[in-house]
This record gives C-alpha cells, sequence and structure tokens, in this order.
C-alpha cells in the first residue's frame, strides 16, 4: 500500500474510532451509573471500556506502522492556508484554559503546583502561538517545543494526584488517555527541532490524544459537576488539537512521500 493510500485511511479511521468511542462513553454515563453515581455490582463498563479504547489505539498504532519512517524534521511542519489559523485556535483554547483556573483559584489557599501550572500552561499557549508562526518559514527553536512539553508532563502528575481520591478508574480513565497521550506526542513534537523526529509515533499519539480527548467532552456535558470542570476541558481540548493538527501535518501527501537525502 502506498504512503499516499495509508495516510488517508488512518485519516478516515480516526474518524469512524472517535464518533464510537465518544458514543460509547455517552452511552455509559447515561445507563450504567446508579443513583448514587456508582457502578453496579458486575457491571462490565470498566472492562469494556478499557479493551476498547486498548483496541482502537491498537488499530491506530497498526495503521501508523506503515507511514514514512524517515527521521521527521522542522520542515514537516511548514505549511499554509487553514492550518495556521487552527493552530493559534488550539493555542487560545489553551491559554483560556489557564487564564480561567488562574481565577478559580482561592487567594489565600495557592497551593505551588496549583498556581504555576496553569501560569506554565498560558506561557506554552504563548509558546505554541509563536512558534505556529515560525513554522510557516520551516524555523522553530527546540527550547520553544520543550517548554509545552514538560507543562504537559507536569500537568498530568498535577491532576493524576487529584484523581488519586477518586476510587472509580471508569471516571478518569478519558482524561488520563487524553493527557498521556498528548504528554508523549509534545515530548515527541521537540524531537523534530533537532531532525530526529518520530514521524510513525508523532502520528500515533497525536491522533490518540484528539480522540480520548473526545472522549472527554461528556464527561462535562454529562457527567457529574464538578467532575470535569470548564477550564480543564478547555485546557486537554487545546493540547490535543494542537497534537491532532501536528498528526495531521505529519500525514500531508508531501510529507509522506519525502525520500531519504542523497547520501544518506
Amino acid at each position: 500500500m502506498s504512503y499516499r493510500k495509508a495516510s488517508a485511511r488512518l485519516r478516515r479511521t480516526v474518524v469512524i474510532l472517535t464518533l464510537l468511542l465518544t458514543g460509547l462513553r455517552v452511552l455509559i454515563l447515561q445507563t450504567s451509573f446508579d443513583k448514587n453515581g456508582l457502578l453496579p455490582f458486575g457491571s462490565i463498563a470498566l472492562p469494556v471500556t478499557v479493551l476498547v479504547c486498548a483496541g482502537f489505539f491498537g488499530v491506530l498504532w497498526f495503521q501508523s506502522a506503515r507511514l514514512n519512517r524517515l527521521p521527521g524534521r522542522e520542515n514537516a511542519f511548514s505549511v499554509q492556508g487553514l492550518w495556521l489559523p487552527v493552530k493559534l485556535i488550539a493555542a487560545g483554547l489553551l491559554l483560556a484554559g489557564c487564564v480561567l483556573a488562574l481565577t478559580e483559584l482561592e487567594q489565600f489557599s495557592l497551593k505551588s503546583a496549583e498556581l504555576l501550572i496553569p501560569v506554565a500552561g498560558a506561557v506554552s499557549a504563548l509558546l505554541l502561538g509563536w512558534n505556529s508562526l515560525r513554522e510557516r518559514r520551516g524555523e522553530s527553536f527546540f527550547w520553544v517545543r520543550l517548554v509545552p512539553a514538560i507543562f504537559t508532563g507536569a500537568a498530568l502528575v498535577l491532576r493524576f494526584r487529584v484523581w488519586s481520591h477518586d476510587p472509580m478508574v471508569i471516571h478518569i480513565l478519558p482524561s488520563l488517555l487524553a493527557w498521556t497521550c498528548c504528554m508523549v506526542e509534545m515530548m515527541l513534537l521537540s524531537g523534530f527541532s533537532l531532525n530526529v523526529g518520530h514521524r510513525r509515533s508523532a502520528v500515533l499519539f497525536g491522533l490518540a490524544a484528539g480522540m480520548f480527548a473526545c472522549m472527554t467532552v461528556p464527561d462535562y456535558l454529562l457527567g457529574e459537576s464538578g467532575r470535569v470542570s470548564l477550564p480543564d476541558l478547555l485546557t486537554l481540548l487545546g493540547v490535543a488539537l494542537w497534537c491532532f493538527i501536528a498528526a495531521l501535518e505529519l500525514l500531508r501527501d508531501r510529507t509522506q512521500r519525502e525520500k531519504p537525502a542523497a547520501g544518506i
């Protein structure tokens, strides 16, 4: 199968899987919990969700393995057209989520992590927006990509500390998967500035980040109040959209048809 066909099939697949996964989450939220918000004894909601998520990720991995495996360089993201506005929207969502998180902090009970993480996220959003302008010229700085990568890792750690108080894994599973994929994707994208980017893995985790992030939207709309706050949702959607767009850029025909340089 040609790279062009493989990338086209992967784009179609991720759309279908995202719709199915989001629909499954809606079904579980609507039918699987009792009046106390708990899963009845013997419920198969959690194992089914885990198996479906693992299976869908496996499908993306299998199809991503057929893509161009050349080391990724910064010019893979040098694009024109609608890509720039969408990336600026992603940076804007991240900035909005972090600003809202800062406004919700109680003035006299600020903990260092609770304050620094939104601030780091806001800085990351500004850096991502600036970096998207440089990508149009095929330029970027390693540190500009590394700061958002560090932010996603720190944000995941902070959220996991909060999630650890929830005894029901099914509550946190979509957010956990989405943030984990975002963290890995951001780390992978920083390698493109050093001309050692891993294209296949970046496509895999970028698409998976978008897929699992969409799975968290029903938790905000249909779940218990406060389980997924608006700042958390906006922050996650901003980071995941950035990762998802980066994966789509790597699926472009020009990038997939790229040949090794002469003498390599």
